[in-house]
Order: C-alpha cells, then sequence, then structure tokens
C-alpha cells in the first residue's frame, strides 16, 4: 500500500511539474520533437504495490495478517505510421506473492501462501496530441488489444491439512490507458499512464488436491479511471 500511494503521490506530483513547465515554456522546439511519420520509438514502463494488513475484516474472512507484494513491467516499441499516431506491441511481465494468516466465520485458521506469473502480448495504437507548439508535451492515449497468460500456486494448510491448488489461465480483451508524455531532452521523456475502459474475457482452470478439477469464465467491463493502475515509465524517440 505504501508503494501504490508514493506512486499515485508521485503521478500528482508529475502532473504539476508538467503544467508548471508548460506555462513557463516558449514557442521553440528545445526539448521537444515533433512525432512525425517514420519515427521510432521504446517505452519501458514499472508499477507495483505493497501491502501490509493486520485483523482485516472482509466478508467471508478476517485476515489476522497478511503481506502482499506486487510487481508489473512492460516494454512497448513502436513505429510512428502517421504524423501522431504509432503502433507497436507492448510485452508485459508481472508477479505477485502474497502469505496470510485467515480466519473463517465458523473460527477455522488457515495459512495461505499464493505465488502468481502472468505474461502478456500486447499489440496497440497510439494517438499523440500534442500541447502547444513546444513538441515537450503530448496526451497519449494507447488503446491495445491483450492476449496473455498467467499461473497461479496457491497452498491452504488448515488444521495441519495442506491443499495445494493450481491454475492457469487464459485471456485476451481491449484496454485504453491515457496519459501524458514529456520530453525532458531531445528523444527522451517521461510517462504517465492510468488504468481506464477495458473489456476483457478470461478462462481459468484449476487442479486442487483431492478435489475435482475447475473451470471458471470471466467477463469483465470497466468503465472507470483506476489510479492503483498508476505506470510510471521513460520513453526513447529516434
Amino acid at each position: 500500500m505504501k508503494i501504490q500511494f508514493i506512486l499515485i503521490i508521485s503521478g500528482f506530483l508529475f502532473f504539476g511539474l508538467i503544467l508548471k513547465s508548460q506555462s513557463q515554456s516558449t514557442t521553440s522546439n528545445d526539448g521537444g520533437i515533433p512525432i512525425t511519420k517514420g519515427t521510432w520509438f521504446s517505452s519501458l514502463s514499472l508499477s507495483a504495490s505493497q501491502k501490509n494488513a493486520e485483523n482485516e475484516r472482509q466478508l467471508f474472512a478476517t485476515y489476522l495478517n497478511e503481506e502482499r507484494r506486487a510487481f508489473s513491467i512492460r516494454l512497448d516499441p513502436g513505429y510512428v505510421v502517421k504524423d501522431n499516431l504509432g503502433i507497436g506491441l507492448g510485452l508485459l511481465y508481472g508477479n505477485t506473492e502474497d502469505v496470510s494468516t485467515q480466519q473463517a466465520s465458523d473460527g477455522t485458521i488457515s495459512d495461505v501462501k499464493l505465488a502468481e506469473r502472468r505474461m502478456a502480448f500486447r499489440p496497440y495504437i497510439k494517438n499523440f496530441i500534442p500541447l502547444g507548439p513546444s513538441n515537450r508535451f503530448y496526451i497519449i492515449v494507447p488503446t491495445e488489444i491483450q492476449i496473455g497468460y498467467g499461473s497461479q500456486l496457491k497452498e491452504v494448510t488448515t488444521n495441519q491439512v495442506l491443499t495445494r491448488t493450481f491454475s492457469n489461465s487464459v485471456y485476451y480483451g481491449l484496454e485504453m490507458r491515457p496519459g501524458i508524455l514529456v520530453f525532458v531532452h531531445r528523444n527522451f521523456g517521461f510517462e504517465v499512464n492510468v488504468g481506464a475502459f477495458g473489456l476483457s474475457n478470461s478462462v481459468t482452470r484449476g487442479t486442487a488436491t483431492n478435489l475435482p478439477d475447475s473451470k471458471v469464465v470471466n467477463n469483465d467491463l470497466n468503465l472507470k479511471i483506476n489510479l492503483f493502475e498508476l505506470a510510471l515509465g521513460f520513453s526513447i524517440y529516434i
């Protein structure tokens, strides 16, 4: 949670610096670059979260303690096919680890360990909207198709009985991640993106100890901006 808070605060400070710098900028192109046809670019971004909880009450259980860490990293190379319009292929890798002690409504206490990995290919179209004539500030609107795979291992120990569940999922969908690009030096910039509109479908199959195999199909529609999906990164344009 501390990392999420730091990322959100950093995002607001970053937006503030952008607006301040823009108000002081002139009409020159120093430090900026026009996004014209034939330009190659690549961006690297990172998002992370951390959670530490004690006696957190949820719907079906109380988390006596919990430690959760998650991060994702993505690389987005691309090419400008038309002025202020680029295409590319995003590559994403994510990792989540969660260790908790949970108390059910009937008083049963369980130790739970979870490890999750995910990978995705995300072909995208990215629109660049310049803010002013300096070519230093752009609103960016990437629209991407998601094709991904994830795996999860979960171990639950209750009354000294261990239940291990392994599951894998395949998902695909469509997502928009609006943000801002600012060039701090010619050909080099920083980006801030947030999760927004999303439509996805996933199929998860699981195998558990002494239990029948499972299959879960999820269809999700998200129409809100999620600041907890804030990603910070840097970009190179040549």
